[in-house]
């Protein structure tokens, strides 16, 4: 992808980090960031293909439409991918699909009606990087394939400013079509599409798992744990749309397991005397790990002397009796 903020949610969505301020990373995929220019873009993709093994190189993003009937927030397959310089088309040119619409990569930002009337004629969308991707891909002999959303009409005045308003919606939809397209997320699924939740990759399959559990523990239809579930409660509270997902992913796991919930409130009411004195402690969420995390900051010598006093009260019985399954400690 050309641009960092376009790629956002796709690197959220699929949980991929931070390598390099161009490169990000997860366990099936990496997203790159090309910048603009066909040169750039062929240089960096170039550099990534040569250090390490992919089986697929995708080319998603934002387009130009050259071609009126092409609908804004759209995302169309790419068929051919020509290189314009100076308004004028280069000899080589790249297949991407044997279906779809014909994409001119321009050396240049197309920013006047005048520059893009002529592209017509070749292209029906313009971008800044494709045809770079393209030619990196095939040079090294991987599978190719792009995508672009129209985000504007090329050449149109105010096109710029149109499209940073829209940013994160376009980029929700590109990580949405991504998602879709890997068959990741797939129609037998409809129960992940819950107004007002955003699930990521790996809460979307916990979602998932624990649904089928419950499903089989008290058995009972899918569709049927589903509306038993407080989604409505959850729609309404003032979250955003992943922190209700994790709400939700929450409220399953301790109808899954009363007893970790317990154990967690064990926990809370062990931490609480302590949070409310600025000391901090943290432990495994797994509850495998034994040890403990404390963390405190002062900024006077008094603060300090009185924070080391509660922390002389501290006692860690209560939490190893936690972890082996004691829930009435003191």
């Amino acid at each position: 992808m050309a641009h960092l903020g376009e790629a956002q949610a796709v690197i959220e969505n699929f949980e991929l980090k931070r390598v390099t301020p161009q490169y990000f990373e997860g366990d099936q995929m990496a997203c790159l960031i090309t910048g603009e220019g066909p040169f750039e873009a062929a240089t960096q993709t170039a550099a990534i293909l040569g250090q390490k093994k992919f089986h697929q190189v995708i080319n998603l993003g934002i387009a130009g439409a050259l071609n009126t009937d092409l609908k804004v927030g759209t995302v169309y397959e790419i068929r051919s991918l020509y290189l314009v310089i100076e308004g004028k088309p280069q000899f080589k040119s790249f297949i991407s699909s044997s279906t779809g619409v014909d994409c001119l990569t321009s050396f240049e930002r197309i920013l006047s009606p005048e520059k893009a009337a002529p592209l017509l004629g070749v292209g029906e969308i313009v971008d800044r990087e494709a045809w770079g991707v393209a030619m990196a891909a095939k040079g090294q002999g991987v599978e190719f394939t792009s995508y672009k959303l129209i985000s504007d009409v090329a050449g149109t005045l105010g096109a710029c400013e149109l499209v940073r308003e829209e940013a994160q919606v376009y980029a929700q939809k590109l990580a949405q079509f991504l998602t879709h397209k890997l068959e990741i997320k797939t129609s037998e699924n409809p129960e992940l599409e819950i107004e007002g939740f955003y699930f990521t990759f790996t809460m979307r399959h916990q979602f998932e798992g624990m649904l089928s559990k419950l499903a089989l523990r008290e058995d009972m239809p899918k569709e049927d744990i589903l509306k038993s579930l407080p989604l409505t409660s959850i729609q309404e509270l003032k979250l955003l749309p992943k922190e209700r997902a994790q709400k939700l992913i929450k409220i399953m796991e301790e109808r899954l397991d009363p007893l970790k919930k317990e154990l967690e409130q064990g926990l809370e009411k062990w931490k609480k005397p302590f949070s409310s004195k600025g000391i901090q402690i943290t432990t495994d969420p797994t509850w495998e790990d034994p040890k403990i995390k404390i963390n405190l900051q002062v900024s006077t010598q008094n603060e300090l002397e009185e924070k080391l006093k509660a922390l002389s009260e501290l006692k860690l019985a209560p939490f190893f009796s936690l972890r082996n399954g004691e829930i009435h400690v003191e």
